[in-house]
């Protein structure tokens, strides 16, 4: 009888251990996941951002070339084929960012070549500084979001937690990749 309540506290012992360890992991993925998520925001906000300094500069070139409809009816079309972003799929951040460059790129051929005046105007030098302040609380929100998704892969990957994430259908998330040409990305100015 004694082996019996023996071996039954043991058995007793080991599914509550197991218990504790699987809402541990379970807990731990949890949080790594709801990480990713937080820090998506933030690249979407810092995305936002960057958006509407483009708008705010097409109402600066409005106000500076009243004449060229056709020039701010680009820039307004290519502003509304940015993408929204995914962040199950990294690559509307290269598809956002590519629309955002050439959307940039038109707006500095604007400022060289037909409207000089522009380089003079307080607005336009204020968005060329706050685009590059932009530019880099991007990057950061980048960084710190596929900090994120290696801790998080980490988790779901590693045994034993692979086991508790594949029971409750958590899987390796996606990190960011630039395009092919990106790190060869420079500005012509029309030289």
């Amino acid at each position: 009888m004694q082996t019996k309540n023996l071996a039954l506290i043991v058995l007793l012992g080991l599914v509550v251990m197991l218990g504790f360890w699987g809402c541990s992991g379970y807990n731990r993925i949890v949080t790594a996941d709801q990480d990713i998520k937080g820090k998506w925001s933030t690249v979407e906000a810092q995305f936002q951002r960057k958006k509407n300094l483009y708008e705010n500069v097409v109402s600066t070139i409005k106000g500076s070339a009243k004449n060229e409809d056709t020039t701010l009816i680009k820039i307004v079309q290519m502003r509304s084929k940015i993408p929204n972003l995914d962040p199950n799929n990294p690559q509307t951040i290269n598809d956002a960012n590519k629309q955002l460059a050439q959307m940039k790129q038109t707006i500095l051929n604007i400022n060289v070549e037909a409207y000089p005046t522009l380089q003079t105007t307080q607005a336009f030098r204020d968005f060329q500084a706050q685009i590059e302040g932009t530019e880099n609380r991007v990057t950061v929100a980048i960084r710190d979001w596929s900090d994120a998704v290696q801790n998080y892969n980490v988790l779901v990957v590693r045994f034993p937690g692979r086991i508790l994430a594949s029971l409750f259908g958590y899987h390796e998330k996606p990190f960011f990749k630039s395009d092919e040409g990106a790190k060869d990305t420079k500005v012509d100015f029309g030289s």
